[in-house]
């Protein structure tokens, strides 16, 4: 008896260590905690003039973080499995969290300069801590290696996004916040119903485990194929991608631009992380991964472009073309090979850097024009010309036209699936790559159209002009460089991401 209580004695032990080394893996996360805890005490103590305290605590913590992950991060990192297989550390997934901080601090830098919505947004913490909450749930997306780790980092996402829309007065930011919470609850139901048939199936929740592989592989393939159905239901409701897009062209016209432009990113390339473990795990089944990411992708690409060119508000406009660039996305990961991995994450963080600018740029016009519909931005052009060749510039990278990193974005994603299909000879890679081709010609007539009207359509409006150099200046063109920079040089990024040990 004593013998075994020993025994006991040191597995428990064994299993504290274990924990307490995995809780320092999870510092980034941790640090988030920490500033969510410390905005909420702030708005508790202090009940008056508290906004400038408030945006200082928030963007020092997103800061710190971001920084702190930069000095830190080692690309060639091997993966750890931490909490008995629940979460899994990686430099892929440490790049990835570098990328959410970075959009996050600027979407703080934006809400604070938005005349419309700064008040709003720093008044009390609930903004703050909704956004905070969607960055841990991003956070933990991108490390959860275990289904019911997965459908819990998805929930924290989602109710966070539910927040951010629906906060603040408004019928139609009412609306939209409704809608999304009912498409969003259908499906992550579904969602999480095929995951319950994955572990029947297998008996194991953790989807890098033998027992898992072993119990996928030896499934009947109709039941494998429903289950997985039902999975991407979830993963593909918030990628944004088609066909369960419908919430995005309302959520991004009736929500605040800055936190439009988390929406626009953050859980796109999350959903993007989790669904290269979920190919990764079941890529050797029946299950055709090839043939319905091609589907969707195709299907994206088309609905999302055509789509956008009918659009007469530069929101709704940028939430079809998120559709289509979710489209493309898919298009690099249907390859299941390293080659599509790197060009989705590539084309994922030229993403990234693409919307930073634009949303930034939309922004200032709203706030000397008042809106965003195409009207407002007549003739602008000529009262505030060095922020509109910004915008132009953003647009045509968004096209995928050179000199600007979009074109290197397009054009490696594109080699790749060329480069699969004249190896393999399937048939839907060759349609993915003429569809792709077709849509980003279409792409180029909704794209150009505000800086059309920028600067060949006549002034309607009194706007003083802003010929003075000024910080609105300094930050566009920090977020437009390296869109030149990673053009000129996208070796360095495409370096790094060859030395990245991207193990899902």
């Amino acid at each position: 008896m004593i013998g075994l209580a020993l025994q006991k004695a040191d597995g428990l032990a064994e299993q504290l260590q274990s924990l307490t080394e995995g809780v320092a893996y999870l510092w980034p996360e941790i640090t988030l905690v920490a500033g969510l805890l410390m905005v909420l005490l702030f708005d508790l103590i202090f009940k008056k003039k508290k906004e400038i305290g408030l945006a200082a605590i928030s963007m020092s913590v997103l800061a710190f973080l971001l920084v702190a992950q930069l000095i830190s991060f080692v690309p060639d990192l091997e993966p750890k499995d931490l909490f008995v297989g629940l979460v899994t550390v990686s430099s892929g997934a440490a790049l990835f969290k570098i990328g959410f901080t970075l959009t996050a601090l600027v979407a703080l830098i934006m809400a604070v300069q938005s005349k419309k919505y700064s008040k709003e947004y720093f008044s009390s913490s609930e903004w703050l801590i909704s956004l905070f909450g969607l960055l841990l749930g991003a956070f933990l997306m991108t490390g959860s290696s275990n289904l019911l780790m997965i459908y819990i980092s998805v929930e924290v996402v989602s109710i966070s996004s539910y927040l951010l829309t629906g906060l603040g007065k408004g019928l139609k930011k009412s609306e939209a916040a409704l809608k999304y919470l009912l498409y969003g609850a259908a499906a992550s139901a579904v969602m999480l119903y095929g995951m319950s048939w994955l572990y029947g199936l297998t008996g194991s929740l953790d989807i890098n485990t033998d027992t898992f592989i072993v119990g996928i592989n030896s499934a009947q393939p109709m039941t494998l194929n429903i289950a997985i159905f039902m999975v991407l239901v979830g993963i593909l409701f918030k990628l944004g991608a088609f066909p369960l897009h419908i919430w995005s062209p309302d959520v991004y016209q009736a929500t605040p631009i800055p936190t439009v432009t988390v929406f626009s990113i953050v859980p796109k390339l999350a959903a993007v992380f989790v669904l290269f473990r979920m190919v990764s795990s079941t890529h050797s089944t029946d299950f055709d991964w090839t043939l319905w990411l091609g589907i969707l992708a195709i299907g994206g690409m088309t609905i999302g472009n055509f789509s956008a060119l009918w659009q007469r508000n530069a929101k709704r406009m940028l939430a079809y073309s998120s559709i289509a660039h979710a489209a493309f996305m898919l298009s690099g990961i249907l390859l299941l090979n390293r080659t599509g991995i790197e060009a989705t994450v590539f084309y994922g963080f030229v993403y990234l850097l693409m919307n930073l600018a634009a949303f930034y740029l939309i922004q200032f016009f709203e706030n000397e024009a008042g809106t965003v519909d195409y009207d407002s931005f007549k003739g602008l052009g000529k009262s505030m010309p060095y922020l509109s060749v910004l915008l132009l510039v953003v647009m045509i990278s968004l096209t995928g036209l050179p000199p600007l990193a979009g074109f290197n974005a397009k054009l490696y994603l594109f080699s790749a699936v060329y480069d699969q299909y004249s190896s393999s000879g399937e048939k839907i890679l060759l349609w993915v790559f003429v569809f792709g081709l077709l849509n980003t010609v279409v792409s180029l007539f909704y794209y150009i159209r505000i800086p059309y009207l920028l600067f060949f359509k006549p002034d309607n409006q009194t706007i003083a002009g802003q010929r003075q150099f000024n910080w609105h200046m300094i930050w566009g063109t920090l977020l437009v460089l390296p869109l030149f920079l990673l053009f000129f040089r996208s070796d360095w990024f495409v370096d790094l991401l060859n030395s990245i040990n991207f193990v899902f």
